[in-house]
């Protein structure tokens, strides 16, 4: 409600800016983006007609944008909004645009140019929701060429891939490009990053099932490929969720199995020298992050069902709320180098409050690990 409250705010004043200054592009380019602010928890709807209205909108900064100098963002937008109202041909055309017009070398303009990862990985989804496979496999690999290995378009291009490949039934190379993205994100908070959205929409589920699945957490898996089918029911990939749902079903269980809600972990001191943001704030944030904290836990257990103890963990917080850098664990007596290794990672996606004082912050977590 907060978040929706302030949008609309924001809507009125570049409403009122398109009134005092009628031929300037700027506002209907920001207004559209105010339109498709979403819920969190389904970033891949626009508020009722708000879609409708941002096309119309950036429509008409591109009839305004008489040279151009905008051509670039307002084709990477429309091709944005166009898929989440399914218009997936018009969104793809708009991305071909856009990636025709990415040259750093074009202009001055107002709005940074969207890169071609972001391109090359939104058009592969585009391709992907129209059920071209191949060409959406070959733009992932494209995505994943001109990104930086590690970084969140690599992630996300190497995320799309394996969905891609395993939907094309090439079953191992699917699997070493889920690896590859869960190796530098194993709790696949990338997932959930607010700038991230799916298209169609329950897509998501699928990645998270070949996630779960590929890194072992079969109950997970189970549950994800479930929700999938669920929330897509008609999807043109529905036939290859049945098949993994059956194959792990009827996969043996091991006593290693460990189930992630059945661990016991605990946040301890919080130490925060400068007391920049309140403890009960940064608290609140790694209490959001726990089933993270347990699944990187309950992946230890399978193979160091003895590990056990305390976790100290090191988060160095800009004034926006991310980290300045990874977070690193400081001391350990788990006895586990995979377990700091995995919260490690999974850490330096939280996101915390805003801070009234422009500096870093630096923050001791405890965590405990109590084992089943």
């Amino acid at each position: 409600e907060h978040r929706f409250g302030v949008a609309d705010q924001a809507q009125s004043l570049c409403e009122q800016a398109i009134r005092e200054r009628p031929r300037d592009i700027a506002p209907h380019i920001v207004l559209a983006r105010i339109l498709t602010i979403a819920d969190p928890d389904h970033p891949e709807f626009c508020r009722p007609h708000r879609c409708e209205r941002a096309i119309a909108e950036l429509k008409e900064a591109r009839r305004l944008d008489t040279s151009g100098a905008e051509a670039q963002p307002i084709a990477a937008e429309l091709g944005l909004v166009l898929s989440r109202v399914g218009a997936y041909e018009d969104a793809l055309t708009e991305y071909d645009r856009a990636l025709r017009l990415t040259d750093p070398e074009r202009r001055p303009s107002l709005f940074e140019d969207y890169d071609r990862p972001v391109l090359y990985g939104n058009s592969a989804e585009t391709l992907m929701a129209l059920g071209r496979i191949d060409q959406a496999i070959e733009r992932y690999r494209q995505a994943e060429a001109t990104s930086t290995q590690g970084d969140i378009q690599w992630e996300l291009a190497e995320w799309g891939l394996g969905v891609a490949l395993d939907r094309d039934e090439q079953i191992e190379k699917s699997r070493q490009a889920i690896q590859r993205a869960l190796d530098v994100d194993p709790t696949m908070a990338r997932l959930t990053d607010e700038s991230v959205f799916f298209e169609p929409a329950g897509d998501k589920r699928y990645y998270e099932a070949l996630g779960h699945e590929v890194a072992g957490d079969r109950e997970l898996a189970l549950a994800a490929w479930r929700a999938f089918l669920a929330e897509a029911p008609a999807s043109q990939y529905a036939r290859r969720a049945r098949v993994h749902l059956a194959e792990l079903k009827h996969a043996p269980v091991t006593a290693s199995m460990v189930d992630p809600a059945r661990v016991r972990v605990g946040v301890g001191e919080i130490v925060d020298v400068r007391g920049l943001r309140p403890a009960s704030a940064l608290r609140a944030v790694v209490a959001q992050h726990q089933d993270e904290l347990r699944l990187c836990y309950a992946r230890v257990l399978r193979t160091e069902p003895q590990a056990r103890g305390e976790l100290r963990l090191e988060l160095v917080i800009e004034p926006w709320g991310g980290l300045f850098a990874p977070a690193r664990v400081l001391l350990s007596t788990v006895g586990s180098d995979r377990l700091g290794h995995c919260i490690e990672l999974a850490a330096t996606t939280w996101r915390f409050p805003i801070s009234d004082v422009a500096e870093q912050e630096e923050v001791v977590v405890t965590l405990s690990f109590a084992g089943r």
